[in-house]
């Protein structure tokens, strides 16, 4: 502004010159009346997304949260009493329907008007909530929240930082973090915070922590940078949960495990050793038996000879129930090697079996093709085995006897099932077929150990599924099976 034009030092602005700086100002400028209506409004008022003719003659009032009404007129209510000037803040309404923070500086006119000037604090607002709920978080948190500087000096410790390291706030804020590194630690601190330097984020590495009782305690730990506004490294955020309690437990696991290992390997050899020491005794005594029967027949009565008999039979039921046995702790041991298998494949395989057993049983037997499933075909052929042998086993006193393995649905798994018109069973003792040795039927009637129902659980539950029977006395049975999760996924 030239000389010539220059205003005299304490002179007041002209009309032209308030104008403009109403129209150019970034904060909210208004007038209300005595009615308490909006007579003049500056266009920074656009923000709130109204034209000035929809703000002029309207009640500043109706503008306002609800919420925020009553302390609003509270305010005002100090003007009418001699306050010079208020300041306060509240939320308005856009057009939208959302609200922002307004802060308000106000002052009275003797005649009754009202002049305000509102800056938009909605940002700053937000800032403070969200710190707040990340100050409520930290707070809250199970894990241990740390902050400290670049030299290791702590400058927050959260609650949960108290519990774990037995520390409080007073005692570790201010002070080096060294404190809790056990003796040759410390080298590890350097190095991480190396990688922080060069903007790396260190997440989940376990490491140990020492207690303030000088307890060494196991914990995971995330390292994270702190950057000031101009992204400048100040700082380390840490967050460190305690694992102890897991890392007991994987060492205790790892030790039963191992135990278990020698058990089951003490276990095999054991039951190999039984087997073998048992089954020589057994063929002496079958084949001695057999011998009696062969060449002393004419010095025994009818009786004699079928108490050998029942010797004979006894000594091979033992052998057989020690096959049995061992087919059920090496089910148990092996390791499960799961593949796509053919399960049609395996039934033919089975029945073709059975059939040159006793050729002349004429059984119609009925095997869906293409039956596929996700298992050990080792241990599969177990199954059918087991499964079909009783079929065909409990149809043999049956006219017109009939086997029929195929799949079904059950909870969105394909339901594998070999089903007979055999002789059946009562469901009430339902629960009694998959234990070892239980039989529902008496020996006289059928022969077999009780074993194998028992291995074909076992293999089933192994793979991850479940095994169930349903039937009725003297009206057949089905039994079906699941192999797990693996099909599941396919």
């Amino acid at each position: 502004m030239s000389d010539s034009t220059a205003l005299p030092a304490g002179a007041p602005p002209s009309h032209g010159e308030l104008e403009r700086f109403f129209a150019m100002s970034i904060d909210m400028m208004c007038i209300a009346g005595a009615d308490g209506c909006f007579k003049r409004v500056s266009p920074a008022f656009d923000v709130l997304g109204y034209s000035t003719e929809e703000l002029l003659s309207r009640p500043f009032l109706e503008f306002v949260h609800p919420d925020d009404v009553p302390a609003t007129l509270a305010e005002v209510e100090k003007l009418a009493k001699g306050a010079p000037t208020i300041h306060f803040q509240n939320r308005y309404r856009c057009k939208d329907g959302s609200y922002r923070w307004l802060s308000w500086t106000s002052a009275p006119d003797p005649s009754g008007k009202l002049y305000a000037i509102a800056r938009d604090v909605t940002d700053i607002h937000g800032e403070q909530e969200a710190r707040t709920w990340l100050a409520a978080i930290v707070a809250g948190s199970n894990d241990a929240i740390i902050g400290r500087t670049l030299d290791g000096i702590v400058t927050s410790w959260n609650r949960s930082a108290e519990r774990i390291f037995g520390y409080l706030a007073e005692e570790m804020v201010g002070h080096q973090i060294t404190v809790l590194f056990p003796p040759g630690r410390c080298a590890e601190e350097a190095q991480n915070s190396e990688r922080l330097m060069k903007g790396e984020r260190i997440e989940h590495f376990e490491t140990v922590r020492k207690h303030k009782d000088g307890q060494e305690i196991d914990v995971a730990v995330t390292l994270s940078p702190v950057r000031d506004s101009t992204g400048k490294l100040i700082g380390v955020s840490k967050t460190a949960r305690d694992i102890s309690e897991l890392k007991r437990s994987q060492r205790e696991l790892v030790g039963a495990k191992e135990t278990a290992e020698a058990a089951n390997r003490e276990l095999e050899s054991f039951s190999y050793s039984v087997a073998h020491d048992l089954r020589a005794p057994l063929r002496s005594i079958d084949g001695f038996s057999q011998a009696l029967l062969e060449d002393c027949a004419d010095k025994l009565d009818e009786d004699g000879r079928k108490y050998l008999r029942f010797v004979r039979e006894s000594a091979q039921l033992m052998a057989q129930l020690i096959d049995d046995m061992l087919t059920l702790s090496r089910v148990t041991r092996s390791e499960l090697a799961r593949e796509k298998v053919d399960l049609s494949v395996l039934a033919r395989t089975t029945h073709a079996r059975l059939e040159r057993s006793e050729p002349g049983r004429g059984v119609e037997v009925a095997i869906e093709g293409g039956l596929e499933g996700d298992g050990d075909p080792r241990l599969l052929a177990v199954v059918f085995d087991n499964l079909l042998g009783n079929a065909w086993k409990f149809t043999s006193k049956r006219t017109g006897a009939r086997v029929e393995v195929g799949t079904t649905t059950q909870n969105g798994l394909p339901a594998y099932f070999v089903r007979d018109n055999g002789a059946g069973f009562d469901m009430t003792y339902a629960t009694k077929l998959f234990g070892v040795f239980q039989r529902l039927h008496a020996a006289h009637e059928f022969e077999g150990t009780g074993v194998g129902l028992a291995t074909v659980q076992r293999i089933v539950h192994r793979h991850g599924g479940r095994v169930w029977a349903e039937g009725k006395v003297d009206g057949g049975a089905t039994f079906y099976f699941t192999l797990g999760e693996k099909e599941r996924k396919e």
